[in-house]
This record gives C-alpha cells, structure tokens and sequence, in this order.
C-alpha cells in the first residue's frame, strides 16, 4: 500500500473513532447546536428497582402527615396548575432561600421520560419509561415512595429528546387520566391505580405518532375529558365521557401539536383553546362547536409546543420558538361570529419548550434559553436576564421558580422594572431536564429523567 493511502486510511479510521465518541458525548438541550456531556441522560433503573425494594421493606420511617383524607385540596392537579397557567396562588410560598437552596424534604430514583407531576390527595403522579414499558406511577408527597404502578407495553424514542413519555397526567374526582408517548390513554382510580378504562385515539383516528411524540395532556371539562389526537373526519379534538370514554363530540381537522388544550375565559364564557398546525381555534367546550380561528403558523413547519395565554377579556396571546416569537389578537365580537385582529408581535418572546407567566400586566417567559420580560399591552421588551437553557417556568408569592435544562433551580422577582435573581443553586442531577416543576401545599416537586426531589417551601 502506498504511504498516501496508509494515511489516508488511518486518517479515515482516526475520523471514524471521533465521530463515534462525539456521538456519544453530545445531547440535545432544546438549542440549535448540541451540548458536549460526560455522560448521556437517562434513569438508572437496576438502582431504581433496588431504591423502590428497599422502600418496600422499610416501614419504620416517620413522615409528617401531608394526606388530604377529605379530597378537598388539588392544588396543582392539572398540568401547569389547577388554572393551567403556571400560578400556584393557594398559600404563600418560601422567597428568602438559603444559598443551597430550601430545605430537602426528599429525594428519588425516577424512570425516564420528560412528564410532570399532577397532585392532589397526598399523592404525586407522573409517567415513567422503564426499558420497553411505560409506568403510571402515584408517589407519596411525604415521603416519595410508591403507592402504585401502572405498565404496559409501549416506547418512544427519538434522537434529539430521548426515551420516555413527555405529556403529564391530570386528576380530576378521584380518577387520574395519563396519555403516553405513542397516545395510550388510561383512567384509572387514583388510589389504587386499577384501570376504569382505556383506548387509543392515534389508533382510532388512524393518524401517526408525532416526530416527538404525544407531548399534549389531557383537559377536563365538567363531565369530559377532552384532547387533541389530530386527524381528518372533524376527529382532531375529541371530548370522552370522563366516566366510560364514550365520545361525546369531535371537531376540526389537522395534525397535532405539542400544546397542552388550556380553558380560557374570554368574553364572559369559557373557550376551549388550540392549536393546529397552521391555527389557532377556540372551541365552546360543552359541545365542541368553532367560535372563532386565528391564523398561526411556525417557521419551517414546526408545531406549536407552549400553552396560550389570557392577556384580558377579549385578548389572548400565542407564542412559539424556532423564530416565531409571541402574538396577541384580540377578538371581536361581530353579529353572530366572532373575528380576530391582531394587536402586536414581538421576536422578543419565543417560548420554545415552555409557555409564559401573565402577571399584573406584564409577561414572563423564555426567549430561546433567555429570561425577559415583557409590557402585555404592547409587546415592548422591559429587560433580558439571565439565561436558564431550555427549561420551564412557573410562579408563586410574586416570582418566578426557573427549572433549568441541567437541572438549576432559580429564583427571580416578577419585577417589571428590573431583572432581580435572588436565589439559583443545583436541584437535579442526571443530566437533560424538561420537565416542569410543581408546587402542592408549599412544596416544590421537581423531576427529570434520573431523579426527582421535593423542596420544602412552606412558611414556618
């Protein structure tokens, strides 16, 4: 072989062996470029089975007692709050955090997956992927153990977010309804966690998993549970009795998003909000019949992923990353319709992964991976603060709580004048952190795909 082939062939080789460990090394965190990392994201689940055993056996550990016996507490039962609007307003929270941040009450293996917690009655629910299964899991909020599992059969996996489901269960009556990566949805009773009943509505609608997998939890209304499967046949949005899953109305066609349906009251009424690929639409939510549409598509075909926001009565704000930045329209009524007219826009605010706080006239949210803060009335940019990654956000007592994609927590002033840090300090370990935090009487339950913490943020 000649010498120029020689080192062809070892430089080729070399090229090879660098592309394999790089791969290795790198992670997505939500930015355009991906992030070099010792070690990849992801549960360890041998020590998370021997973790759960042990918890199994020891009896003897004393908790206090944080159980609502009666039911009458939910105070982050849904995803993103009870309101679905980031706010936890049920008591006054912990501002003045120590350097390492409050108190620990615990901390705990957890599967992977990007899910949240919905809570209510002393217990703390979330998804988990355990290797090909998917995991309803119900933890105590005391103590962090287990009370019940759910699995099945099912996995999704994709190269840039990684194993797991991303949507987050939500309770309502004493029955807990959880959507899987590939739209397995199951009620279950949510003190035992024994199955009410089950369906598939990718399967029923025939339509395909999304790129990055159902990512959209379910919304109740009176007595249905409504989401958003996507599909043709007026089948994009269904409403299931919340007792049976029998359907009791569908609407609209068109591919799913990775938005969470919200209820807003606009008008004087409730308006079921969503989003398709090229719109957003309001739904009377008893019936499932359009009230109005709105124009709304994202740069380069990309699906909307943050939540819409109720800026007044007769105003609602829409937001988006991959360079879309925020919208708000007003609507109007008119004879027996009702329009839409635009009011601002802003490049300023383009919540990629997660949706924007609404507070005394101002907005709070993650421009890319940058703090901001925004007047609602026009869309001018206040200030930029810090950067936290691609995480999520939610508020209590007057400031912002900031879940970091390494898994940070931070604290920031819902100040409209400045950007005020008070407090940051490291909540998670295990690597990639997309799942947004919540609060239940005064503590603060955080995960990712490795494990999951509950901060004491109650006032002594």
């Amino acid at each position: 072989m000649k010498p120029k082939l020689k080192i062809l062939g070892l430089l080729a080789i070399s090229l090879t062996f660098l592309w394999v460990a790089c791969t290795n090394l790198i992670e997505w965190r939500g930015a355009g470029i991906p992030k070099i990392v010792l070690k990849k994201s992801g549960p360890n689940l041998d020590e998370l089975r021997q973790e759960r055993e042990l918890d199994q056996r020891n009896t003897s550990v004393k908790t206090s007692n944080l159980n609502d016996e009666n039911g009458t507490s939910a105070d982050w039962n849904y995803f993103r709050g009870p309101n679905s609007d980031g706010i936890y307003s049920s008591k006054a929270v912990l501002t003045d955090w120590p350097e390492k941040g409050p108190p620990l009450l615990w901390r705990k293996l957890v599967g992977g997956g990007h899910s949240s917690f919905a809570i209510a009655q002393g217990l703390a629910f979330s998804i988990e992927q355990q290797d090909e299964n998917e995991v309803i899991v119900a933890f105590s909020t005391e103590s962090g153990r287990v009370k019940w599992t759910h699995e099945y059969q099912a996995k999704f996996e994709e190269y840039f977010g990684g194993i797991g489901p991303r949507s987050t269960p939500i309770w309502d009556e004493n029955l807990l309804y959880s959507v899987g990566a590939k739209g397995d949805l199951n009620c279950l009773k949510a003190n035992t966690g024994e199955i009410v009943w089950k369906k598939n509505l990718l399967t029923e609608n025939q339509v395909e998993v999304p790129y990055w997998g159902v990512s959209a939890s379910p919304l109740i209304y009176r007595n249905s549970v409504i989401l958003t499967p996507g599909g043709e046949n007026n089948n994009a949005v269904v409403a299931l009795d919340k007792k049976s899953g029998e359907k009791l109305w569908s609407n609209l066609n068109g591919t799913q998003t990775y938005a969470t349906p919200v209820l807003l009251k606009l008008l004087g009424q409730d308006h079921l909000i969503i989003t398709l690929k090229d719109k957003v639409a309001a739904l009377d939510p008893s019936d499932g019949k359009l009230m109005w549409s709105h124009p709304w598509k994202i740069f380069m075909n990309n699906y909307n992923i943050a939540q819409p926001t109720r800026l007044a009565d007769d105003i609602a704000l829409i937001s988006a990353g991959y360079g879309t930045g925020a919208e708000a329209f007003r609507i109007i009524p008119k004879n027996s319709s009702i329009q839409t007219e635009s009011l601002w826009k802003s490049k300023s605010l383009k919540t990629k992964f997660s949706s924007p706080i609404f507070w005394e006239g101002h907005l709070y949210g993650l421009n890319e991976n940058r703090l901001v803060c925004l007047n609602a009335k026009d869309g001018s940019l206040k200030w930029r603060g810090d950067k936290f990654g691609y995480g999520q956000i939610i508020a209590a007592s007057g400031h912002l709580i900031i879940l970091g994609d390494a898994g940070d927590l931070a604290l920031v002033e819902m100040n409209p004048n400045e950007f005020v840090l008070k407090a940051k300090f490291k909540a998670l370990e295990g690597g990639r952190t997309w799942n947004y935090p919540a609060l239940y009487q005064g503590l603060l339950f955080v995960r990712n795909s490795y494990e999951m913490a509950c901060y004491d943020l109650r006032i002594k």
